[in-house]
């Protein structure tokens, strides 16, 4: 049995697409199948709900309005580098595009970034001073703290665009 709550599953998969669904359900059944603490390194149990987020939040954006559909289909398009809080005030900042839409944006901008970051930079990039092995508690933790960046993201949406509610597909 996993330690992440079914009912944070649940609320995640309303707000993410068919295939980001199928990464949640990956994760579920890789956890289930885990019984003991004798890996070095449970990176890997982040990995799907890491692409499954990135894909939510190109989707998210779009349906914000704060991407358009060329930056969405772009191969060149960064999440990371948008959201990140130190170039908020670069052209392009998805952060600061967040912060003003309303006063709930910059916090939400704040989670989606923290998420991004624990979730995603420190699990993927390699450095050689500081390998970011993470035991399976720390993986579980960083799951939920996406899915919880999930589901803040989809109540954002449904106060904003409440005519854009269905994942796309």
């Amino acid at each position: 049995m996993s330690p992440i709550p079914q009912s944070v599953f649940t609320s995640a998969q309303k707000f993410v697409s068919p295939p980001q669904k199928k990464l949640l359900t990956d994760i579920q059944t890789i956890s289930s199948r885990l019984h003991q603490d004798s890996i070095s390194d449970y990176s890997f149990l982040v990995s799907p709900i890491a692409k499954a987020y990135e894909g939510f939040l190109k989707d998210f954006f779009l349906k914000l309005g704060i991407i358009d559909q060329y930056n969405y289909h772009s191969d060149r398009f960064r999440v990371g580098k948008t959201l990140n809080p130190s170039l908020r005030y670069k052209r392009f900042s998805i952060f600061q595009k967040l912060a003003d839409l309303d006063e709930e944006g910059e916090a939400l901008a704040e989670t989606l970034w923290d998420a991004w970051k624990y979730g995603r930079n420190e699990i993927f990039h390699y450095f050689p001073h500081n390998l970011k092995n993470i035991t399976s508690g720390e993986a579980y933790e960083r799951i939920v703290q996406i899915l919880n960046a999930i589901i803040k993201s989809g109540e954002f949406l449904k106060k904003h665009r409440s005519d854009l509610m269905d994942p796309l597909s």
